[in-house]
This record gives C-alpha cells, structure tokens and sequence, in this order.
C-alpha cells in the first residue's frame, strides 16, 4: 500500500513538474508568461520606491519610527531655505515696488487690491472681522469692472510663524502668488486673531503687502474650543472677503500651508473656473452651485487601499481601454508576422505534438491535451481578460493618483470633478450663489475634538441641499509639517 502511495505521489509530481517545464520552456505561446512576470516585477518595484504607489504607501503611510526623524529634519531645513528666500524676495518686492505697479500703486504705496474694496456698514451678528488698513483710495465705481475677477485669501495664524523655525508658511505660499501674479486675481490676507501683542517681522512684513482681514474680533470671557475657534475663523473669512467684494462670484480660500502648484498655476486655475466650472454650474443657470469645490486631497488617501466608487470605475474603464489597445497592437504584430495564409493555430498544435510525442506520458497527455484545446479554441479571449488583469494589476500597484494624475494634468480639460471625498480642507473654491447657506449650516454646527471643521465639512450635504466637489489633480501642494492646532509635527511622507 505504501509503495503504491509513494510511486502515485511520485508519478503526481513528475506530472506537474513536466507540466511546469512545459509551459515555461517549451509551451509555443510562453512569451506571454514571460511578459506578466517581467511587467509586474518591474512594476512592483516602481510601486516601491514611487511616492504614493502602492508599495510605497504600505511602507510608509503609518505610525512614523525613528527612521522617520532624519527625513522630517531633512525637510524642515529645506523648508527653512525657501521661507528664507520668500521672505528676502517679499521685502525686496516691497523696498521696489515701483517695479511692480500693477500690484503696488505709485501714488499711494499700497496694494491695488485695495481698490477693489467696498466698504459698507455691516450689521450682521454673523459678521467678526476688520480690515486692518484702510483703503486710501477708491478706483472702480463701475462694478462690472470686478465681475471677471477671482478672490484668492490666505488664512493663517499668528502664532509660530517666524521663517527662522521653518513656520512662515503663509510666507512661502504669498510669495508664490505674487511672484507669479495674474491680473483677474485679487490677493488677500486672514489673520486669525488672538491675544499677544507681540507681531513677528514676518507678520508685519506680509501686513504690508496685501489686504488683512483680521478675524476673531469679538471679546468674549468665554473659553472657546480650538477646533471651534478654528471653524469660526474659517467662517469669518469667507465672509469678510464675499461681502468685501460684492461683485465677485468665485472665492479660493487657501490655508497657510497649501502652495500653489507651478508657476502656471494661475493659468491652470483660470481655466478650471471658465471652462469647467462656469459650464458646469452657469451663475445665471437653473442648475445651482455646489457648497464649494476642493483643489486638493491627499493623495495618499486617494488610492486602492482607500477605494471609491469613483475610483474603481476609473480603474475598470482604463484597465479595459489599455487592454483593447494592447490587443489591437498585438494581433497587428500577428498578421505582420505570419502573413495572411497562416494559421497560427497549427503551429501549436505541431509543436505540442512533438512534444507529446517524445515524452509520451499518458497523465501528461490528458495535461496537455487540455491546454492545448483551451487555447486553440478561445485564444483571443483569454488573451484579452490575461491582459486585462496584467494591466489592472499594474495600475493597483502604481496607484491611482500616479496613473489618472499624469495624463490629466496635461490640459485642464482633462480633470476630473466628482462628489469630494471626507477629509482635509486646504483648498476650497466658495461660490457667491451658496456661501450664506455654507454660513449658516456652519453656524449650526460646533466643532470640538474629534469633530474639526473638515469633519464637518463631510456632513454639510446630509444636512442641507447642497453638493460637495473635488477636483483632480491637486492644483496645491500641502507643504506643513507642523501642526499648530495639535502642536505636533507630521509624518513627513504624508506631505504632497
């Protein structure tokens, strides 16, 4: 019994490793093999070492070690050379701003954005914020003048922002506005205010650049929230910059951190507002605007292991349209190759022939017997889901943001926009049509631990009428390691 056993287990691997020889050695139709081992060994190791694969993701994206302290200090002093440098460019831009008169008047030394203000007598409760200087003149009367123009603020904090510690991060996303400046954008500051008198050289240096908002105004004996205090000044600065200029539709609220993408980022935006945004959701049309429209989301939540319908769709429809090209190619490749009076069918039945011929083993037979008329009869179609899942494969292990972002970041009219996703707020367009019904469904809220503005955020449209966006790709850059409402530095791989 036991030698009957052994020489059946004997005979049951001789089987499967002839098999095995077969299909890696002498099987016709081997290359295909060779290609599905070689494109996800590749691959996978671009998954690895890409940021945001897949791999990559899994090494990185968790609880940071040790490992993680040189690359953090790595990153904090490159971060302290730029805001160095912004600061040095922002004060030579403010000692030469006749050079650049079309954002500092000659005559009045301040910013033109000024000029677009309108001042009115506010008596909202809603309403907790000051200008911090006064426009010393007024320009534009015709308010048709203003309605091509789009709002861009920045909100930030005073507290820790001296380029000295790598903070003055409103610094460096000021200095990328300006430096690449376009003449539909009118630039404003939100400075959520606090309790210390004491203003860093940074502060008022940026002060002296562009309108500020300080927000926060009201005294109040009662303690508030961190989280609360930071929606609240979140709300207060849509406010102040929608009310302050009447006769602008689009508002792009950026936190200090989110930096801009490209010098032609203005270009890329524009575009995104005229022939995205203004088709999709006309001022005057019967479709309504949505709540707002994020221009950023991290990537590393944007991806397979954080899988949307969205997401899966687009994974689907690419790894479907790549395949049909490949087997469009492929069969071109084919017809070249063999000529139109060739049947390749016989060949393999030629070779496996031979092939059984010299080995002869019946188990083995019936082995090959079977691959071989699966093959002869749905060649095409095996050929066609064997590259399809090559090529989903592929795309899982690169990552979502790395393949969909490539392509559309070519042209604006190749971004996606769909339902935003929960999380993270560092840039939000706000439309004149919907910002009061963002006021008040904020207004209806309190924020505390576990439950920020973003978290919020994720709610509105349960709770009111409205639709949340996203937009991909990032059109911003999240550059803060540190923080301020934690008080806590940051996974440094988390940033993008």
């Amino acid at each position: 019994m036991f030698l009957y056993y052994l020489k059946y287990r004997r005979n049951s691997i001789k089987s499967i490793t002839s098999s095995v020889l077969f299909i890696l050695f002498r099987w016709h139709q081997r290359i295909h093999l060779f290609i599905f081992i070689t494109v996800l060994f590749i691959v996978s190791l671009i998954s690895y070492y890409k940021p945001f694969g897949l791999l990559y993701n899994l090494k990185h994206i968790r609880p940071e070690s040790l490992s993680t302290v040189p690359i953090r200090n790595d990153l904090i002093n490159k971060q302290k050379q730029e805001q160095q440098q912004a600061y040095e460019w922002l004060n030579n831009f403010l000692k030469n701003s006749k050079y650049y008169s079309d954002i500092i008047s000659n005559q009045t030394d301040q910013s033109r954005f000024y000029d677009f203000i309108q001042i009115k007598n506010i008596n909202s409760t809603l309403s907790s914020y000051k200008l911090f200087d006064k426009p010393k003149q007024i320009l534009f009367n015709n308010h048709t003048i203003i309605n091509d123009h789009i709002i861009i603020s920045i909100l930030y904090s005073l507290q820790d922002a001296d380029h000295r510690d790598g903070k003055f991060y409103v610094g460096q996303v000021l200095y990328q506005l300006l430096k690449n400046y376009h003449s539909r954008f009118i630039i404003t500051l939100c400075e959520n205010g606090n309790q210390s008198n004491k203003i860093s050289d940074d502060i008022k240096l940026i002060r002296r650049l562009v309108p500020v908002f300080i927000i926060n105004t009201i005294d109040s004996d009662e303690i508030i929230d961190i989280y609360e205090r930071e929606k609240q000044a979140h709300l207060q600065c849509i406010l102040a910059n929608f009310q302050s200029f009447p006769n602008v539709n689009y508002f792009l609220l950026l936190q200090d951190d989110a930096q801009p993408i490209g010098d032609d980022f203005y270009l890329r935006f524009l575009s995104l507002i005229d022939y995205r945004i203004k088709q999709q959701w006309p001022s005057n049309g019967y479709r309504k605007q949505p709540a707002f429209l994020k221009i950023y989301h991290p990537r590393w939540l944007i991806g397979y292991l954080h899988p949307s319908f969205y997401i899966i769709v687009q994974l689907i429809a690419t790894g479907l349209l790549l395949t049909f090209i490949s087997f469009i190619c492929f069969n071109l490749f084919q017809i070249i190759k063999q000529g139109n009076n060739t049947n390749p069918y016989n060949s393999i039945n030629n070779i496996n022939q031979l092939w059984l011929q010299h080995y002869g083993a019946l188990s083995l037979s019936n082995n090959i017997t079977f691959i071989n008329r699966l093959i002869s009869s749905n060649l095409n179609q095996i050929y066609f889901i064997y590259y399809f899942l090559l090529i989903t494969l592929a795309l899982i292990l690169l990552n979502h943001s790395n393949v969909s972002w490539t392509w559309r970041s070519l042209h604006p009219s190749f971004y996606a926009i769909y339902p935003a996703p929960s999380c993270c707020i560092p840039g939000v367009v706000y439309f004149r049509q919907t910002y009061m019904q963002v006021i008040d469904y904020l207004n209806s809220v309190k924020c505390h631990n576990g439950y920020a503005i973003d978290t919020a955020f994720d709610d509105l449209p349960k709770r009111i009428s409205l639709q949340t966006y996203l937009v991909e790709p990032n059109l911003v850059h999240h550059v803060g390691l540190y923080s301020r409402l934690r008080h806590t530095y940051i996974n440094p791989y988390l940033l993008d």
